[in-house]
């Protein structure tokens, strides 16, 4: 032993080993080596060639949503380019043209409050110029945001909302549902932001809780009407009960509504008679604590068909209609209903059938205006409104009860205020034109939804919507190319006059509105023709900003010729369903006539640890850039692709964590690939695939099933799936399977040698065919690595098709069932075998399975083994004894296999038999596996002549 130790430290025969070589680093250092590669793809003109790349074969249009151009990326606006980008990329490597135009939604109110904040008092042309560089601005620095997450797409040529052209389009497709007779301007009640001071549509509304005052007010009810249809309380004064919880609208009041066909029923409280609904009495009687004293009955159609008439609570000389009305509940509230036509959508839709007043006073900022009674509210917020009117009704003593409630209502999705409902004019789009709606719904049922049960969520916004209302009261946005009647209010608009100002704004940009002279717009000596006035002015109201966008497929898809209509995919968050994905939706049936994308792909909100949605007030954001300092760009990348797109996207340590321990295997697996090839050439060192060891044709035949079940994940959008399977490949067949079995033979044998050359053909063919598998996910690893293997690199590897195997194929083709069938069972005999090594190993007999000496019986008399001798005669054709084979398969140093079971010992395996000693002689030198040694320098045979 002594002799040996001291030989060892005469002779080293580390330089004779084929060890690892590559310049490849461990870590990646995306810090500072991400921006290197950005700046290099620039200086390449990857990002152009990226949109060029597989020109004139079947194109894939990924249409890109703009997002809005306001504020710094999110984590949220990350992962939305990101999925975008990995989905081109893989598209374009099946060999698609995949031309993609990125874009900005630049108007619309957020914008104009910065800037009106900032400088306040502009003139409107001078506030939009500013608004326009404020949104110019933070195009740069979102689109710089964009390329340093590794998204290709044609950054130098955006589409902006806010471009003269595109504004000009905007115009243009509002001309075309003019035309069409889908525009109307009318006078409706709409929600209303009073913070925002603009009309809302109903994609922008949320809903939160809120606590309100909940108030029981008494309308007294006309003596002739009760004295006919209640005899026995002839001369009592009847009052019909209400309940609200906005008691800023009771001023408004122009009606009183009941369920037709129902019974209401008369309560005697403090000496006043009172009627409910009489289901609802239990209910009432309840809640004030009071003696169930029903004195009467009536059928709600009897006190409607004498004309009855209420008087209002505190508006002097004011009775309102009581009005049969189906919508009346039976189950809350009191079963009549307080009608303000002017300040509720249903209200409104009451209002219009009965021909009642719209009344609205209430100004654009949520205060009362002139012409409303009582008087002194004139000037008055609505907000204090409420304490004055539950003040007017105990002084008229005409409040019953009051109390508050917590209940779900109506917010602004901007600003997260409550709103209200007032009647103004607006204009709409008319969804019943044309069976518009009914057409949309259909266009929905043809087109794939992702994930499938986000179709019923699109066909339920889209269902609940009667119209659209497409104005807005704010400066920064599209204007309403109309012109009104200063003395009736005339609407003139026409497609003539819209196409005569489009053509202006394509040169001018929307400050055009403001300069043009309004003579100018009307055909010479034009006088109204309702009032005969020849005084008008323009629309100031602008178009709803979902127009903008919703008609980029009209404004970009099909009329740039490199892209076109309609789009293979829109892919946005869930949230699109009520905004940009329906806006689309509608426009394009009315200007194309059918639905502007094929596929609609919809993914979740981001959400931390607990399932909370990402939000600034809750503090729980996480900037991308955060991510990236800890995890790379390629880890957010891979972060993307790890979460399932259906549901909530979950940010948390042990989620980030596994995705860096993924994303390092994966890595770690191609630097140790890289450092294996390192004297390899693929045109002049690889062995014919029908040459190849069987080991090594098995890990082909893996690699090919592997990129079969990838590039199908890639086609069918499951990139989670994607992201196991390269995580299961690399970690359970490469590292701890077929590269831990050959890196002996890599390593040890002639580095010409056919057995390592062998070894090496496989290598190159997984570590080419992994890496472009991975370069839609791993962008940046994937370039770094394939400049390492790629001699002579001609292009970028986003320039460049996935893998072709077909010569695998070919090769395996004729016996793959058979195959999988032989290596099954070679993995349940290693198993088996490596089991019983562990064994002497947790005996301590030997401390690596190189130590140990296995000697094997198999009965290939049992069915599951017949297969074995067919396998051991291949194994003789390529140049194999079966000894040889399984000392390498089980990473031991010696193997025996008997034509018996003598004095060997059943495996866990059926008729394999086996039996595991400490391997005879000493350790080689050089390879470290044992043997009878007969040369000089401890070296084994296989040693001695690799080096002879």
């Amino acid at each position: 032993m002594a002799e040996q130790v001291d030989k060892a430290k005469k002779v080293s025969f580390k330089e004779t080993l084929n060890l690892p070589k590559t310049e490849f680093p461990l870590r990646a250092n995306a810090v500072v080596n991400d921006p290197i590669m950005i700046k290099r793809w620039e200086k390449e003109n990857v990002f152009k060639k990226s949109f060029e790349y597989n020109a004139g074969k079947e194109k894939y249009i990924l249409h890109d949503g703009p997002p809005y151009a306001n504020g710094h990326i999110h984590l949220g606006t990350a992962y939305n380019k990101i999925l975008k980008d990995i989905i081109a990329k893989s598209q374009r490597m099946m060999g698609k043209h995949v031309p993609v135009t990125p874009g900005w939604d630049c108007h619309g109110l957020p914008i104009e409050l910065k800037v009106t904040k900032d400088t306040p008092g502009l003139e409107p042309k001078e506030l939009k110029e500013r608004c326009r560089a404020y949104a110019q601005h933070w195009v740069n620095v979102q689109r710089h945001e964009f390329k340093e997450l590794g998204v290709l797409m044609d950054w130098d040529d955006p589409y902006l909302t806010m471009a003269p052209e595109y504004e000009a389009s905007i115009i243009r497709a509002f001309g075309e549902f003019v035309d069409q007779g889908y525009i109307e301007r009318k006078n409706k009640t709409v929600p209303w932001c009073s913070s925002c001071k603009t009309v809302l549509a109903t994609a922008e509304i949320e809903y939160y809780d809120r606590k309100d005052p909940s108030i029981y007010v008494l309308f007294a009810l006309e003596q002739q009407a009760i004295d006919i249809v209640l005899p026995t309380l002839k001369g009592k004064v009847v009052y019909a009960l209400i309940w609200t919880t906005t008691p800023w609208t009771l001023p408004l009041n122009r009606a009183v509504l009941l369920k037709p066909k129902s019974t209401y029923a008369i309560l005697k409280i403090n000496d006043r008679y009172i009627a409910v609904g009489k289901e609802l009495v239990a209910k009432i009687v309840h809640m004030l604590k009071i003696e169930n004293k029903v004195i009467a009955e009536f059928i709600s159609d009897d006190l409607v068909m004498q004309q009855a008439q209420a008087y209002h609570p505190f508006v002097d000389e004011l009775t309102v209609p009581l009005i049969l009305d189906h919508g009346v509940a039976l189950d809350e509230g009191t079963a009549f209903v307080h009608c303000a036509p002017g300040c509720g959508p249903q209200d409104y839709d009451i209002g219009v059938q009965h021909k009642l007043e719209i009344f609205s006073p209430v100004g654009p900022s949520g205060y009362y205006q002139e012409g409303i009674f009582p008087a002194e509210l004139e000037g008055m917020s609505i907000v204090d409104a409420a304490g004055w009117v539950i003040t007017k009704l105990k002084e008229k003593n005409a409040l019953l009860h009051k109390s508050s409630i917590v209940h779900s209502y109506p917010h602004c999705w901007r600003c997260r205020n409550g709103l209200i409902f007032r009647a103004t004019k607006q204009w709409f789009c008319d969804l019943s034109k044309n069976n518009l709606k009914e057409n949309a719904l259909k266009a929905i049922n043809g087109i794939t939804m992702l994930p499938k049960k986000s179709k019923n969520r699109l066909l339920a916004t889209v269902e609940g919507r009667l119209e659209w209302c497409l104005s807005r009261q704010r400066v920064w946005g599209i204007p309403i190319t109309a012109v009104l009647c200063m003395q009736c209010d005339y609407t003139y608009i026409n497609k003539e006059l819209i196409k005569k100002v489009a053509q202006e704004i394509a040169k001018k940009g929307i400050e055009y509105w403001d300069i043009v002279d309004v003579k100018q717009l009307l055909p010479k000596n034009f006088t109204c023709p309702d009032c005969q006035s020849a005084e008008f002015k323009k629309e100031v109201d602008i178009l709803d900003v979902w127009f903008d966008s919703g008609v980029s497929h009209y404004a970009v898809l099909a009329k740039k010729t490199s892209l076109g209509f309609p789009a293979t995919i829109y892919q946005e968050g869930k949230d699109q369903h009520r905004g940009w994905f329906q806006s689309s939706l509608f426009t394009s049936m009315v200007l194309h006539g059918k639905a502007p994308m094929e596929i609609i792909l919809t993914h979740g909100y981001t959400v931390d640890k607990d399932g909370r949605k990402m939000s600034k007030s809750l503090g729980n954001v996480v900037a991308p850039q955060d991510m990236i300092k800890k995890m790379g760009t390629d880890g957010l990348r891979l972060w993307a692709a790890s979460v399932d797109y259906g549901g909530d996207l979950l940010v948390s340590d042990v989620v980030v964590d596994n995705v860096i321990q993924v994303g390092r295997k994966i890595r770690n697996t191609c630097r140790f690939l890289l450092s294996n090839l390192y004297d390899f050439n693929i045109k002049k060192d690889a062995l014919p695939l029908d040459q190849l060891l069987p080991i090594d044709q098995y890990a082909l035949q893996q690699l090919f099933e592997v990129q079969q079940s990838i590039r199908a994940f890639y086609e069918e959008y499951n990139l989670s799936a994607v992201f196991h399977e390269l995580a299961d490949y690399c970690t359970v067949s490469l590292s701890s399977f077929y590269l831990d079995i050959v890196k002996d033979r890599l390593y040890v044998e002639k580095s010409d040698g056919e057995l390592r050359r062998s070894t090496q053909t496989a290598c190159w063919y997984i570590l080419d065919t992994l890496t472009r598998l991975m370069a839609p996910v791993m962008s940046f690893t994937a370039e770094s690595v394939s400049d390492h293997y790629q001699q002579d690199k001609w292009d970028s590897i986003h320039l460049q098709d996935f893998a072709v195997l077909e010569n695998i194929w070919q090769l395996l083709a004729q016996k793959i069932d058979a195959l999988a069938i032989r290596w099954d069972l070679l993995k349940s005999i290693r198993s088996a075998v490596l089991k019983s090594i562990e064994v002497l190993r947790e005996k301590g007999i030997i401390k690596h399975s190189l130590e140990a000496r296995v000697t094997l019986y198999f009965d290939t008399k049992k069915e599951m083994l017949g297969i074995l001798p067919a396998f051991f005669g291949d194994l003789k054709t390529a140049g194999q004894t079966a000894e040889s084979f399984f000392k390498e398969f089980f990473i031991i140093s010696q193997c025996t296999i008997q034509q018996s079971d003598d004095d060997l010992q059943k495996s866990e395996l059926e008729g394999v038999f086996v039996s595991v000693q400490k391997a005879q002689g000493n350790k080689c030198l050089r390879c470290w596996h044992w043997n009878v040694m007969e040369y000089e320098d401890e070296l084994c045979n296989r040693c001695q002549g690799v080096l002879s």
